[in-house]
This record gives C-alpha cells, sequence and structure tokens, in this order.
C-alpha cells in the first residue's frame, strides 16, 4: 500500500489507547469526533488560483453534459412526435 494511504503510526497507537480507555458509548462518540478533528488538521486546502481552476473545470464539463442530454432530448422528443403524431 503507498505511503500516503497508511495512517499514521502515532495516530493508530493514540487510537487503540484511546479506544480501551473508553468504552462506553459516548466515550466511542467524543473519540470518533476527536479523530475527526485530528484528520481535518492534515487537510490541504487549494490556492485561489487552483479554486478558480477547479471551479472552470467543473462549469465546463456541467455545460459539455447539459449540451449533450439536451441534444438527446431534442433528438428523442422529435422521434416520439413523428412515431406517434397520426397523418391524415
Amino acid at each position: 500500500m503507498p505511503d500516503e494511504l497508511q495512517p499514521a503510526e502515532d495516530l493508530v497507537v493514540k487510537a487503540k489507547a484511546d479506544r480501551a480507555a473508553t468504552r462506553n458509548i459516548f466515550g466511542r462518540i467524543i473519540l470518533f469526533f476527536k479523530q475527526v478533528l485530528a484528520e481535518l488538521r492534515k487537510v490541504t486546502r487549494p490556492t485561489y488560483k487552483e479554486l478558480v481552476s477547479f471551479t472552470g473545470v467543473v462549469l465546463a464539463f456541467v455545460v459539455v453534459v447539459m449540451a449533450i442530454l439536451s441534444g438527446m432530448d431534442f433528438v428523442f422528443y422529435n422521434l416520439v412526435t413523428f412515431t406517434f403524431t397520426p397523418t391524415n
């Protein structure tokens, strides 16, 4: 397993010690939130430039998918209308 996917050794040791110390439901809930906060401290946030870039990529992808679905909707609408419209 790559190094970045393995949990930090100190975190695992601390978690086992905390788990042994707190066995009741409230202790486990508190332990969970402590571990969540510890993991959130490790998160790296994107720079403004990265944020703008990622937002642009997402918006472009949404526009492309919207155009494809709109085209398919138009084709299917015309196909269904042509098929089920009676001619006199």
